[in-house]
């Protein structure tokens, strides 16, 4: 199972799931707010998230999965291996620190990552944001992605186009901006917080690596090299060169060729 990160949607997948699909049960879901599934006007934290994927999960099989994010999906994945562990066969993550390990740095200071992440606290904002990032054909997520490029010209620029067809109006993104609110809303949440810190406590129990493009400017590679520390597990690193943040879309060949390294060798019949 795959989960996307922002502002994307399951269809950031297609390429990986279609090369996969010949050996693999493959799914994508659209998260919570995007797409063609609900748009709660709450719902957005870490723990509710990670019950929707758990439901799905349990709709779909009794065996164990192989559960794979990118971004905000990578810190749904982190989450899901504390709690639901039991479930999965392993874990990838996909240019994602663990969440844990994100907020140590933010609050600490650790090699900018305050600063590289300072778009969440314009995120905060009621109604502008949506304005603003879906006006004039969303262009300022459009600029987003062609920025945010390892290699200059190597992210998909249809795949972008058709993403953004999922963000006409302001309430299509409104959803996904919320994961940064609640985000940062549930730090200064003590009950909200004492769940999150007692999940992390306990140990990912199944296998667990992390894929890098090296050329992320939003996400720390030094930061993210840590996140063994929270997960209480070890952590295979698999770096990517000159590939930035939005791996599934910029670099898919090379992608594709890592995860055929960590997937099982033969189908199974769960999601994977």
């Amino acid at each position: 199972m795959f989960l996307h990160g922002f502002p994307e949607g399951w269809s950031s997948w297609r390429s990986i799931m279609e090369a996969l699909a010949d050996d693999y049960f493959v799914l994508a879901p659209d998260l919570r707010g995007y797409g063609q599934s609900d748009k709660p006007a709450d719902g957005y934290g870490l723990m509710t998230l990670s019950d929707d994927i758990h439901d799905l999960v349990d709709q779909l099989t009794d065996q164990p999965i192989t559960l794979v994010g990118q971004d905000w999906g990578g810190a749904l994945t982190w989450i899901y291996g504390h709690r639901f562990g039991e479930t999965l066969r392993q874990l990838v993550v996909v240019n994602c620190p663990h969440p844990h390990t994100f907020l140590k740095a933010v609050i600490g200071g650790q090699d900018w990552q305050r600063f590289r992440s300072s778009y969440m606290v314009f995120f905060q904002i009621p109604w502008l944001p949506e304005t603003l990032l879906t006006g004039a054909g969303c262009w300022l997520l459009r600029r987003g992605f062609k920025l945010a490029e390892g290699t200059k010209g190597a992210m998909n620029a249809a795949l972008v186009d058709e993403l953004m067809e999922s963000f006409r109006t302001n309430r299509d993104l409104t959803g996904p901006l919320n994961f940064y609110r609640e985000f940062v809303r549930n730090q200064f949440n003590k009950a909200e917080r004492t769940r999150l810190i007692t999940e992390f406590a306990r140990p990912i129990p199944v296998p667990c690596t992390l894929l890098w493009g090296q050329k992320d400017q939003f996400l720390s590679e030094d930061v993210a090299r840590k996140s063994h520390e929270q997960a209480h597990c070890d952590v295979e690193w698999r770096p990517l060169p000159a590939v930035g943040h939005f791996v599934s879309m910029e670099a898919p060949d090379q992608l594709l060729a890592e995860l055929r390294r960590t997937l099982p060798g033969a189908a199974i019949s769960g999601a994977s």
